[in-house]
Formats: structure tokens, sequence, C-alpha cells
């Protein structure tokens, strides 16, 4: 299987698994982009601490996890900025400088009307947030979505991890062989297959529900060539 590059990116850090997921990236020589919550970051500060330290970035995911859509600019901006304090005192209390700032919209809700969306894009880049740019992007959606200026993060290749449930359900076995066998189905305007060339930009969630079952997805990525690191 030929390498791809590509970039891990985990949304709704830190779980109670943060820790260990750290440690399981670390055993295979990955890094991450973990796009965090203020309220989680408030609960669980010194796995965030030990991912700064591990050479991970944090990623602003807003405050509550709110749909943005339906946010006034003003709550909309009170739930980055009081993420962003947070992230900055814990790179403090890390002794690492901050990488970057970067932000991602819950749900990817950034659209309400087109003068809030671009609202919200200004005062993302007023405050020092960084769009992603990458060489060797195919995926249309992606490549749109960078086209257009924005400031927050985009993916190339949704894991859909999210649909996962408890080990313990009757469901596990089933939602995790449909999460795997999503990575090889040649449809990527359906987002889905990742045999297509290019450099893919993965998204998958840091929930506590899910358990181990994370660290197969993470198999299953690098089973299918992915070479992970840190954008430049």
């Amino acid at each position: 299987m030929p390498h791809k590059s590509a970039i891990l990116t985990i949304d709704d850090s830190p779980s109670i698994h943060m820790g260990e997921r750290i440690a399981f990236l670390e055993s295979k020589g990955i890094p991450a982009v973990w796009f965090c919550r203020g309220d989680y970051l408030e609960e669980r500060p010194d796995f965030a601490i030990q991912a700064i330290r591990a050479g991970h970035v944090l990623g602003n995911h807003s405050y509550d996890h709110s749909y943005f859509s339906k946010l006034s600019l003003e709550q909309a901006f009170d739930q980055i900025d009081r993420t962003d304090r947070i992230l900055e005192s814990l790179h403090e209390k890390a002794g690492v400088l901050r990488k970057i700032k970067c932000f991602r919209f819950p749900y990817e809700a950034r659209i309400g009307t087109p003068e809030h969306h671009a609202a919200l894009q200004a005062g993302l880049k007023a405050r020092g947030f960084v769009p992603l740019r990458l060489d060797g992007v195919v995926s249309k959606a992606f490549l749109e979505h960078a086209g257009s200026g924005d400031a927050s993060w985009f993916w190339t290749y949704d894991t859909e991890d999210w649909k996962l449930v408890a080990q313990d359900s009757p469901e596990a076995k089933e939602r995790m062989d449909s999460v795997l066998w999503r990575m090889d189905r040649d449809e990527p305007d359906a987002d889905c297959g990742l045999n297509r060339p290019g450099t893919e930009i993965v998204v998958m969630h840091d929930h506590g529900h899910t358990g181990s079952q994370w660290q197969s997805v993470v198999d299953g990525l690098m089973a299918k060539g992915l070479h992970f690191a840190l954008p430049a």
C-alpha cells in the first residue's frame, strides 16, 4: 500500500480516554490536531497539557459545541474567545509556545446567512486563526471551502466514527464494520473511500463511549497507507 500524506484531526476533546489515546498515537508515531471544547478543557486540563507536551496541536472547537449558525455574533465570539483564553492558559502551564491557532465549527454549522458567515470568518482572521493550506488535496469539498478564503478548518474524509456505539452494545460490531468498510469504498464525491490519490485531512472524534474501538479506526486508516504529519 503506497503512503499518502495526511493530517489527523480529532474533534470534541478532551474525553476521559484522551490520555491513553495520546499514548497510542505516540506509539504509532502519529501527531494530531485535537479540536477542543472549552468546557471539556476545564474538566480535564491535564490531558490537554499532556497533548501539548507530546507535540500535538490543540485547536478551538467552541466552548460548549453550540450551533454557530444559530448564535448571534456576540454569542459566537464569546464561545471562541472563552475557549481561546483557556487554550492560552494551558500552553503557559505546559511551558510550550502555542504553534498555531486553528478553529473548527461544531457540526460544521458555520453558515446562517451569508453576512453572518462572512462576519464569523472575518472575526476568526482578526483573532489570528489560520486557514489550512495544503498541497496535493483533490477533495472538491475541501478545495471549495479553502477557495472561499475561510479561516475555519474543513476536512477531506470523515471517518464517521461518531456513529460508533458503546462496545457492549449489540450493534457495536456492525457499526465498526461499517466505519472500516467506508475506507475502501471508491465514492470520493460521497466522502467515501481512501483509495484516491492526494493529501487527506481526516476527522475523528474523541468520544468517551467508543473506548478502544477508537484505536481500531486509527489502525484502519494506517492500513490504507496514510502517513500522518502536522501541517507545516
